[in-house]
């Protein structure tokens, strides 16, 4: 844990998987939260666990509409009056699912935006929701990522996780555990199609194919309760990430996000 005059950049996954998600990102005592799918109750906690208070919570960017991404978001709102930071489709659905006051919206455009000491860079991803987002934090020499519920990573997306240190980014499913499993037709289309979520595999060829600094930390995420494990995980990404030429811990450090625990990256000191 950094001291409290000290500026470092820390990423704590709050909660991750098909259940709630929340990250909270933090440069020295200015923080954000992306997404707030989990009770207010397990946000306050956590961050006061953090050792922060929610005075300087500078606002929360919403990546889309779906419920484990926005399940704390009404009640977050009724206690702490801040800024939401999300698409304006996005907004729009929001609306019509939770009673949130309109005046908290600060509306999405092209382009970044300086919040307390970090600059937020908001980028499109591909699933089925109105208006999806994910976002780069610029944080004194850290770049920080957070891309999840993303059915692919193009080529466009690619150049947005390039020279990222550390990383938030999606493995959802196991393909052959989603064919075998007890969705219906309808769902693991929708699981496994371009506006649905990363497997194992296509995240281990994202990690391959961005641009890399010399060390980056990775907090691999949204996890499927039913289609996934961790030793899935592990066993498929790490493997690629091996016969690709990536070194596991002096080049990159791979941490699983969970939906009951926190899981964090700090800044590497040089």
């Amino acid at each position: 844990m950094v001291t409290q005059n000290s500026l470092a950049t820390e990423v704590h996954v709050l909660a991750s998987g098909s259940k709630g998600n929340c990250t909270l990102i933090r440069r020295g005592e200015s923080f954000i939260l992306h997404d707030a799918g989990i009770s207010c109750r397990r946000i306050v906690n956590g961050v006061k666990e953090l050792g922060l208070e929610m005075h300087s919570l500078e606002g929360v960017f919403i990546s889309h509409e779906h419920s484990d991404h926005i399940g704390g978001l009404q009640q977050l709102l009724k206690r702490f009056d801040i800024p939401v930071y999300t698409k304006q489709d996005t907004w729009r659905q929001i609306q019509s699912r939770l009673t949130v006051p309109n005046h908290n919206l600060v509306a999405l455009t092209k382009g970044s935006l300086t919040i307390g000491n970090m600059v937020v860079e908001p980028f499109r991803v591909s699933h089925d929701a109105a208006d999806p987002i994910g976002i780069n934090v610029f944080a004194g020499d850290q770049k920080v990522t957070v891309l999840t519920d993303s059915g692919e990573v193009d080529d466009r997306m690619l150049r947005y996780l390039d020279d990222t240190t550390m990383l938030v980014l999606e493995a959802n499913y196991d393909p052959h555990m989603l064919k075998f499993g007890s969705y219906d037709r309808f769902l693991k289309e929708r699981v496994a199609g371009p506006q649905g979520h990363l497997s194992n595999d296509a995240t281990a060829q994202a990690l391959l194919m961005m641009k890399r600094p010399n060390f980056m930390q990775v907090i691999l995420a949204h996890r499927s309760e039913n289609n996934n494990n961790p030793v899935l995980v592990t066993q498929t990404i790490g493997n690629m990430l091996v016969q690709g030429g990536v070194r596991i811990g002096p080049e990159m450090k791979l941490q699983h996000g969970q939906p009951n625990e926190c899981v964090s990256m700090v800044e590497v000191t040089k």
